[in-house]
């Protein structure tokens, strides 16, 4: 049993794997039969008996790493119950087991997220998929009855659903303790390079609480049952890289941690962030400050900092320019993704499967929304006008998809101090020829690339409506008070999607010249 399996072995026990297979598949056919029942005949809530399935299902497939050699029959069971819950949401066929006062698909993410932890870590790390199909079995279904029936509760609202402080209090205790007891109890032998079984339970108690502090945090920003899908991906995530790097990287991961904490908290009170920009912020700050350490944390902290101390500067034209931006300078948990959430994977990868283009492309994401902000910072603030980059005829300051020549050169200088702030770790990595100060002209050009390409699709494609009032083009669906209405672009594509746009051009474009100049 503590053997590493492998992906597609049966060894002989296919027949008994199946007869288990079939026996769990009515178990849990069962779970949502007697939920449909309860809710029925007794006086509780769909909401009740939604989170009772929610945890008898999680406690169940826990098991499933430990009971079958193949990996087949979970992939085959989440996939089952995939389309079912699909289908139960859809036509509302098993009110027992949904979400009774709206529709979420939170029901389908639940297999969704078992279905890719079991492609994942089944070889390797079958821990990391029952540990966190428990955080989101119990964990998650604590802060629900928690917060749904303390009384006084206080409430705060980072999404469109309202989150209590007991309720996140009960998911971090109730998480912690799922961690803390698979990491010391689970019946799997680790790989030899995990080095668990010879680990602290100092460092098991850490690493528990760094899970369960972020897991905490993703269900408080989630919101319509995607919390389902994002707990234990995250959860996994924080594992795998506490396991794997268990003896070299664990004090990185909990400094970051700290850090991270730090300068969310810091960014929330001098108004540099909204309160789930802050929270967003701490996510990925893990990511990037625990996972990847100073060679990764320096250039985004470059842009973070300077960007936004550049973004509160105050002048009269940039006062009348934010009448027409979507957002404020307090930048919110979209924002974040938008401008830093790609970086993140770069992140990922480079731990994943180590490579120099990684380091490379998350310059240039990081380059790319730097220039993008300073050159709308510089440009609304100091440039005498602005002209579409469609049709290079002049267009009031701030207008999506207008530039300026103040505000190119502000980004190439944004981008260039960006490729000057990773430089002494990627010099360190590679040579480029024929000068490795090349990096700095080749950042700085794939950051003033993402910045044009955001401001193409920003004249082209964003959503850009016009006040009945006072008749100005904005970016804001309200202005003057009142509902403005859609005069082009798509409704779906917002600034912050083409920031993200921006930050995967600077990206693309950095990859490219990497491939180019080694």
């Amino acid at each position: 049993m503590g053997e590493i399996r492998s992906f597609f072995d049966f060894s002989g026990t296919a027949s008994a794997e199946w007869r288990l297979f079939l026996l769990m598949l009515i178990g849990l056919f069962l779970f949502v039969v007697i939920a449909e029942v309860l809710r029925k005949i007794t006086s509780l809530t769909g909401n009740t008996t939604r989170k009772i399935v929610h945890i008898l299902v999680g406690i169940f497939v826990f098991f499933v790493p430990i009971l079958f050699i193949s990996p087949v029959p979970g992939l085959l069971m989440s996939v089952l119950f995939i389309c079912m819950n699909y289908f139960s949401v859809r036509f509302r066929l098993f009110k027992g087991m949904d979400d009774t006062t709206r529709q979420t698909y939170g029901t389908v993410y639940f297999p969704l997220a078992f279905f890719i932890l079991i492609l994942f870590f089944w070889n390797s790390y079958p821990v990391i998929i029952s540990t966190s199909i428990l955080i989101l079995g119990l964990a998650d279904a604590a802060a629900s009855f928690v917060g749904e029936r303390v009384r006084n509760p206080r409430f705060f609202t980072f999404t469109a659903d309202r989150k209590s402080l007991q309720g996140s209090s009960a998911m971090f205790i109730v998480a912690f303790i799922v961690t803390a007891g698979c990491l010391l109890w689970y019946p799997f032998s680790m790989p030899s390079e995990a080095l668990l079984a010879g680990s602290s339970v100092a460092f098991i108690l850490a690493l528990s609480f760094v899970v369960a502090s972020v897991a905490t945090v993703v269900e408080a920003l989630s919101v319509r049952g995607f919390d389902n899908l994002f707990i234990p991906l995250s959860a996994s995530i924080i594992l795998y890289v506490g396991l794997e790097g268990a003896g070299s990287i664990e004090i990185q991961l909990f400094v970051g941690f700290v850090f991270a904490a730090l300068i969310s908290i810091a960014s929330l009170r001098v108004g540099f962030l909204s309160p789930n920009g802050a929270a967003a912020t701490f996510l990925m700050a893990v990511i990037i400050f625990g996972i990847g350490g100073w060679k990764w944390t320096i250039p985004m902290l470059t842009f973070f900092m300077l960007s936004s101390i550049i973004s509160r500067m105050k002048s009269k034209r940039k006062e009348a320019a934010e009448l027409v931006f979507e957002k404020s300078h307090r930048r919110d948990m979209w924002q974040v993704a938008a401008n830093g959430g790609l970086a993140s994977v770069f992140v990922l990868l480079e731990f994943i499967m180590p490579h120099p283009v990684w380091y490379f492309a998350y310059l240039g994401a990081v380059a790319a929304a730097t220039a993008d902000t300073w050159g709308t910072e510089f440009g609304v603030s100091f440039s005498s006008g602005a002209r579409s980059i469609i049709t290079f005829r002049k267009v009031p300051l701030g207008t999506s998809g207008g530039v300026s020549i103040t505000g190119t050169v502000a980004g190439l200088a944004g981008g260039a101090i960006i490729a000057l702030s990773g430089y002494t770790w990627y010099h360190q990595t590679i040579e480029i020829i024929p000068s490795s100060f090349i990096l700095v002209g080749l950042i700085a050009g794939s950051g003033v690339a993402g910045s044009l390409f955001d401001s193409y699709l920003g004249a082209m494609y964003q959503a850009i409506y016009k006040c009945p009032e006072c008749e100005n083009l904005t970016e804001r669906k309200h202005h003057c008070g009142k509902p403005t209405k859609r005069v082009q672009g798509f409704t779906w594509i917002t600034n912050d999607y083409v920031n993200f746009a921006c930050t995967s051009m600077g990206s693309s474009v950095a990859i490219l010249l990497y491939f180019m100049h080694i």
